[in-house]
This record gives structure tokens, sequence and C-alpha cells, in this order.
């Protein structure tokens, strides 16, 4: 039976403009963020156990429920806006809605892969913190178990018109979205927003 300790190599999925709370989050509310986290997980174990021979005739049954399950819980918006950096302002509507899809779609394939090789790794829940704003938390978690040991994965998790919704994942201390920033920044100075819109599409493709 799976309790607080599981199996998730989430995003994540899943990424800066926030209205803040009149108050802060308050303890109800953070146990919902984790209680969230561990239901997510629960939802995702179950559908991979449930449907391994679908998995193993058509691997994209796994990105299928990789998609369903998780990316409700992401704010894809945030993220493209937090990931984009300052040439998020530079681009068009048109190109924010292809670049946020072609993201989450790099999302849902990167953490798909290890989803699919579970084995004796498990994830504790640890708790949760206020992070910068009064409606911003982190649930902090830790990855048991693999080649790694102990890894300590933390969700920075926003409270948008009562839901939590996850906008960055920061994995032993590294955040998802500086580490793609980072890298996005680079092939927007050489290509444009377009030639980057195109690289994750030809990435997702293959």
């Amino acid at each position: 039976m799976i309790k607080r300790r599981f199996f998730l190599p989430l995003l994540a999925s899943f990424f800066l403009i926030t209205t803040p709370l009149k108050a802060e989050v308050t303890a109800e509310q953070r146990a919902d963020a984790e209680r969230l986290v561990l239901q997510t997980a629960q939802t995702v174990l179950l559908q991979i156990d449930e449907r391994r021979d679908d998995i193993q005739a058509d691997p994209l049954v796994l990105l299928e429920i990789v998609d369903d399950t998780l990316l409700p819980h992401v704010d894809s918006q945030r993220m493209t806006q937090l990931v984009l950096g300052r040439y998020a302002r530079q681009a068009t509507a048109q190109q924010r809605e292809a670049f946020t899809h072609e993201f989450q779609q790099l999302l849902v394939r990167t953490y798909a892969g290890p989803l699919s090789e579970l084995g004796e790794q498990s994830i504790e829940v640890l708790g949760s913190r206020v992070a910068a704003g009064n409606n911003e938390i982190f649930v902090e978690t830790e990855v048991h178990g693999g080649d790694f040991g102990t890894v300590p994965v933390n969700y920075r998790m926003i409270l948008d018109d009562g839901r939590w919704l996850v906008f960055d994942v920061v994995v032993d201390g590294i955040s998802l979205i500086n580490n793609y920033r980072g890298s996005f920044a680079q092939r927007i100075q050489s290509d444009g927003i377009d030639g980057l819109i195109e690289t994750l599409r030809t990435r997702n493709e293959r």
C-alpha cells in the first residue's frame, strides 16, 4: 500500500506575476498541497500498474497517462513566463501558446521515461514551507533508492483560485526553471523564439 512514500519523477512538470493573498497560507492549505502531491503520485502509479501490458505494447500510452494525470496540476502559463524570462515579453501570443505546448510535451517525455522503469525508488513527503509569496509554498520530498541514494526534490506550488498548481521543481538544489531558462536563452539569442519552438518540436517528434 502506498502511503507517504512513493515514486514520482515529476515534474514535472511542471513553472510570475502573482496577486498575493491577504492572509498567509494556512496549515490546512499546506496539508492540501502535500495531499495533492501524494494523491497524484498514487494515481500515476496505479494507472501504470494497471496498464503495464498496454504500455509495453505502445509506449505512447505512458505519455497519455502522464499528460492526463500530471499536467492538470501544472501552471503552464506561469512556467512559460519564468522559463522564457525577459523573452516572454517579446513573444507574441501565438508564440507563447506554441512554446507552452512544446515545453509541456518536452516535460512529459522527459519524465515518462523513468516512470516506465519503476523499481525500488520512493519519495517521502517531508512537509512544506511558505515560499516568497503568501500564496506560494515548497512541498519538500526526498527520493530514496536508485543509483543516487537519497535526493531532495522540492515542488514549488502556487495557490491559484483555490487550486494548488506546480510551477517549478528543484532537484538536489537545481531549479528546473533556471536550468531550462539558461539553455533556452542561448537558443533564442542564436535562432529567435521561433527557432527555439522548432527545436522543441523536432525533439518531441523523435
